[in-house]
C-alpha cells in the first residue's frame, strides 16, 4: 500500500493511538472524555499518540475550531508525538485505497441523492406525509462518522448499477463500497465482544464522495493504516463503525489485524442525551470562560472514571497516577454513567 504501509505497526513496532477531532465547532465535555483517557491510557504505558485533524468536510471545518482545538489540548496539558496531521492534505492516499478497492472489484458509482434514497423509505414518504420534518435529520450513510440518534440511510444491493459502473474513474462522483451481508464481530475491550452485520446497517456504505474527498468510513481506516495505529480509543456510538472499519481494514491493509477497540460510555447532559457541539454552553472554552480551571475540568473525568466520589481538582500529573487502563476496562461492568447536571455545571464553573 504505498511508502506509508511501513507504519503500519507504528514506530518500532510499538501501540499507537489517535486523537482525531473534527474542527467543525468548540470541544465539549464528551470530547474532554475521550481524549484525556487516550492521552492517559497511551502516555502510562509509553504508547505513541498522533494527532489527526479529521477535516475533510470544506463546508464545516474552520480555521476558528481547529485553534480550539489546539487551545483545549494545550490548555488540558494534553500531548502528542510528531506534528499534527490533515486529512485534507492527505487526499492522494485516499485516492491510492479507492484504486485498490477497485482492483477488488468492490466500490461502484453511486449519482443516488440521500433525498431519493430516503424517498424510497416507507418510513420516510409517511414522515413527508405527516409533515414531522424527519428529511431534515443527520443521515449516516457512510459520509460522516455517524452518532446516536442518526437516521441510518441504508443503500440496497438492488441499487447496484451495471458492471461497467464498478470502478473509480470520476472523482466528483459518489461511489460506495460494496458489502454482502455476515456478521462481524468486534472484540471491544470495554464492551466485549459484540457482533455486527455492516451491510445490514448501511447496506452498501458511502466510501468516496462528490466533493473529491474519502467519506468519514474510508478516511479513518485508510489514515489509521498509514500512522500505524493499534488502538481505537472512542465514543460507544462508532462501536458498530467498527465492524464496517474492519471489512475495509482487511481490504486494504497488507496486514489485516484491526486496531484494538476501546468504546467509552457516552458523556449525556442533565437530560439523558448524548453531548455534541449544540450544546456551546458546555464546550471547553465556554466553561473556561465561566471560571472552569483544567484541574476542574480533569476532576470530572476522574470522578467519572470512578478513580474519586466526588469531583475534586486533579493535577496533570495526579491524572497520571491514577491505573487508567484497568479502570477504563471496568467501565461498561461497572454501569458508569457520565452526566452533566446542573449542579456538576455549578461545580465546575465556581469561583
Amino acid at each position: 500500500m504505498g511508502d506509508t504501509q511501513s507504519m503500519q505497526n507504528g514506530e518500532g513496532g510499538g501501540r499507537v493511538t489517535r486523537l482525531a477531532p473534527s474542527p467543525t465547532g468548540r470541544m465539549h465535555l464528551g470530547h474532554v472524555w475521550s481524549f484525556l483517557i487516550a492521552w492517559g491510557v497511551a502516555r502510562r504505558s509509553s504508547w505513541r499518540i498522533v494527532l489527526r485533524l479529521e477535516d475533510l468536510d470544506a463546508q464545516r471545518a474552520r480555521h476558528e475550531a481547529e485553534a480550539d482545538v489546539r487551545w483545549m489540548l494545550e490548555w488540558l496539558g494534553i500531548d502528542w508525538d510528531g506534528e499534527a496531521v490533515r486529512q485534507s492534505e492527505r487526499v492522494e492516499w485516499h485516492v491510492q485505497c479507492m484504486r485498490v478497492l477497485e482492483s477488488k472489484g468492490v466500490v461502484f458509482e453511486a449519482p443516488q441523492s440521500r433525498a431519493e434514497l430516503r424517498a424510497l423509505r416507507s418510513d420516510a414518504r409517511e414522515a413527508q406525509s405527516r409533515g414531522d420534518g424527519a428529511a431534515n435529520t443527520r443521515a449516516s450513510d457512510g459520509a460522516d462518522a455517524p452518532h446516536e440518534g442518526d437516521d441510518v440511510l441504508r443503500f440496497p444491493a438492488s441499487l447496484r448499477p451495471p458492471r461497467d459502473h464498478w470502478r473509480f474513474a470520476d472523482r466528483a462522483m459518489n461511489h460506495r463500497l460494496a458489502l454482502e451481508t455476515g456478521h462481524e464481530c468486534v472484540h471491544d475491550e470495554i464492551f466485549g465482544t459484540r457482533t455486527f452485520d455492516p451491510a445490514n446497517i448501511w447496506g452498501d456504505p458511502l466510501v468516496w464522495l462528490k466533493a473529491g474527498v474519502a467519506s468519514y468510513q474510508l478516511a479513518v481506516v485508510a489514515d489509521d493504516i498509514a500512522q500505524g495505529v493499534t488502538d481505537v480509543i472512542r465514543g460507544s456510538d462508532l462501536l458498530p463503525s467498527a465492524a464496517l472499519q474492519q471489512r475495509l481494514h482487511a481490504l486494504l491493509a497488507e496486514q489485516p489485524t484491526p486496531p484494538r477497540w476501546w468504546h467509552l460510555p457516552l458523556v449525556r447532559d442533565a437530560a439523558g442525551k448524548r453531548l455534541a457541539k449544540r450544546h456551546d454552553a458546555l464546550s471547553v472554552a465556554a466553561l473556561a470562560e465561566r471560571g472552569a480551571t483544567a484541574d476542574r475540568i480533569r476532576g470530572v473525568v476522574a470522578y467519572w472514571l470512578g478513580a474519586s466520589e466526588s469531583p475534586r481538582d486533579i493535577t496533570r500529573e495526579a491524572f497520571l497516577e491514577i491505573d487508567l487502563e484497568r479502570t477504563v476496562r471496568t467501565l461498561q461492568a461497572r454501569g458508569t454513567a457520565c452526566q452533566v447536571d446542573g449542579a456538576l455545571e455549578a461545580w465546575l464553573v465556581a469561583r
